[in-house]
């Protein structure tokens, strides 16, 4: 006996590292020669959580890492607007634009994520590049328009004693639109994102008397202010430059209080842009005059001289989407989904039938295992029935309230070789979900959002793509010969194994869906007029999901479970 104890604790090392480091597929080949042995035998326990959804009212939307601009109707949550609102800061503060700056143009810039693939011309030998844009969702086309803002944003939350940051959320639109919409800049109609390159004519530069230079571009939303606006960055910026609204950023920004990008529907599903605010500006072009020998104080395009030791340059200033800057959602034709209005789980559904994952202000799923009562005779002893599994209690008297499941894992001597869950989609509900369902799911620590165990581990090769990342712990959706997707996997051995052991506390899950799983910012979500922990990577998500749940009325095969899959001795 006291060699059997041992030969097991081997084999849990043994399996343990090839589960966990190798992350093996296969839960069959695992330890597959010593579970043939006549002393073990290998088996599954399914436990089933108790589950909800949770319906956020709004959701923190500023300090993203990134933003969407557009319209996205998705077919089952409906139609949702995306706006923005940020400030801009030049690059430099005290500009000094030369004698006599005379503005040419301004020019936003909002420029798409990108791959970029290069040839050449066999014939010209010019080089030609072709760019396949990511993060771009739609064809159809929406409308633009871009405000001068004349709201402030505030840095710090005025109500905090303790200097917190001003948190912004994705419904603030209806507060302040009127003060965001001050002015009216330009607007686009019928927009719709183009993969081409851009290639722009600038005035030459020393080669005085040739053609127009040309700059090439990668593909972005490139917006000519007209006459009017282009006359108000003039007066505003232009004549201001040695003024102190420009010397600092507190001033400028007071000052010049930002843009507000507003998208609107056209007829069709429209178009939505994920983009790297980072990369946006609005670039000032104007005309200055210099000596020979003084430099330029802005960036300078092209130079010639008008006469002796002055030379007129051509130079850009360019204001910087930068500081804060805010998403606004904006919801429409939205599906009935009953929340709960009172009580404790006011603001969640029960997941008895289904399991609603939706980013942006949308919706997360709660998961909670082992919490739930067993029965226990009067000595104690757990009862079991014929599978020797325990007998949950739905709903437990007081009396019966002493032990639960995590007590009775905990007193199996089980080797855990794999465990996992499967999240079924439910497409009779979703309605043929296809290329509108996400590509990943998340799950964290509902009470601190840190990730679990198993991601720190995951080690997967991901030649720096965030759809390759972590997909072993975390698996991208399975998908039928129909393009529509049959099921997500997680995997989670490392986190219940530390659970099982008593090495870490039994917590509930956050479960979201992920526009890219490398970002483990969290922001806070409002609840029922509670804070809430919320992904940020599910917050830049537009996508959503509907999931099979734990309930009698799911097909059995489908029910939402932790799939523990273990090896025990016989004697």
């Amino acid at each position: 006996m006291k060699f059997e104890k041992v030969l097991i604790k081997t084999i849990a090392i043994v399996a343990v590292v090839f589960a966990v480091v190798s992350c093996d597929t296969n839960i069959d080949s695992v330890g597959s020669e010593i579970i043939g042995d006549v002393n073990f035998e290998r088996d599954l326990y399914g436990a089933i959580p108790q589950a909800h959804s949770k319906k956020f009212k709004r959701v923190q939307t500023n300090g993203l890492p990134g933003n969407s601009l557009g319209v996205y109707n998705d077919p089952f949550y409906g139609q949702s607007v995306y706006s923005v609102l940020s400030q801009v800061v030049p690059e430099n503060f005290s500009p000094d634009l030369g004698t006599n700056p005379v503005l040419d143009s301004v020019v936003l810039n909002l420029p798409y994520f990108s791959e970029v693939k290069t040839t050449t011309d066999a014939e010209t030998n010019e080089t030609i590049n072709t760019y396949e844009l990511d993060s771009v969702y739609g064809s159809s086309p929406i409308d633009i328009t871009v405000y001068k803002s004349d709201y402030f944003l505030r840095d710090v939350d005025p109500s905090s004693t303790s200097g917190e940051r001003q948190i912004y959320y994705s419904d603030d639109f209806s507060t302040f639109n009127d003060k965001a919409k001050a002015v009216e800049l330009a607007k686009v109609f019928d927009f719709v994102p183009s993969n081409e390159e851009l290639s722009l004519l600038i005035p030459d530069g020393e080669d005085e008397g040739t053609s127009e230079d040309v700059v090439k571009q990668n593909p972005r939303l490139r917006i000519v202010f007209p006459e009017d606006a282009k006359n108000l960055f003039g007066d505003l910026i232009i004549d201001n430059a040695k003024s102190p609204e420009l010397s600092n950023i507190n001033n400028f920004v007071n000052f010049f209080r930002g843009v507000y990008l507003v998208a609107e529907p056209v007829n069709g599903p429209g178009n939505l842009v994920y983009f790297n605010i980072s990369a946006a500006d609005i670039t000032l072009y104007y005309t200055t005059e210099r000596e020979d020998d003084s430099g330029g104080g802005g960036n300078s395009r092209s130079s010639k001289v008008i006469k002796k030791d002055l030379v007129k340059r051509h130079e850009e200033l360019k204001l910087n989407f930068s500081n804060n800057v805010v998403n606004f959602i904006e919801n429409t034709n939205t599906p009935d989904i009953t929340v709960a209005t009172d009580g404790e789980n006011k603001g969640t559904v029960d997941a008895d039938k289904n399991l609603y994952l939706k980013g942006g202000d949308g919706f997360i799923g709660v998961l909670d295992f082992f919490s739930k009562y067993v029965r226990v005779d009067d000595n104690g002893e757990y009862v079991v029935d014929e599978n020797q599994n325990p007998i949950i209690l739905e709903n437990p008297t007081e009396d019966e309230k002493k032990k639960t499941e995590l007590d009775f894992l905990r007193s199996r001597d089980w080797l855990i070789n794999d465990a996992s869950i499967t999240l079924y989609i439910d497409q009779s509900t979703l309605g043929s979900g296809g290329d509108t369902e996400p590509e990943r799911i998340y799950i964290y620590n509902l009470e601190t959002g840190q990730v679990l165990a198993d991601y720190d581990l995951d080690i997967t090769e991901n030649d720096g793509v965030p759809v390759k990342s972590v997909i072993n712990h975390l698996e991208r959706i399975t998908r039928g010969s129909d393009g529509n997707g049959e099921f997500y996997k997680i995997r989670m051995t490392k986190h219940i194994l530390d659970v099982l052991n008593g090495d870490i506390d039994n917590v509930k899950f956050g479960l979201s869906v992920s526009q890219n799983v490398n970002i483990k910012t969290l922001g806070n979500g409002i609840v029922a007029d509670k804070d809430e922990i919320i992904p940020f990577s599910s917050v830049v998500s537009h996508e959503g999901t509907v999931l099979y749940g734990y309930g009698s009325q799911v097909p059995e095969s489908k029910r939402l479970k932790l799939d523990i899959f273990y090896t025990k001795s016989k004697n």
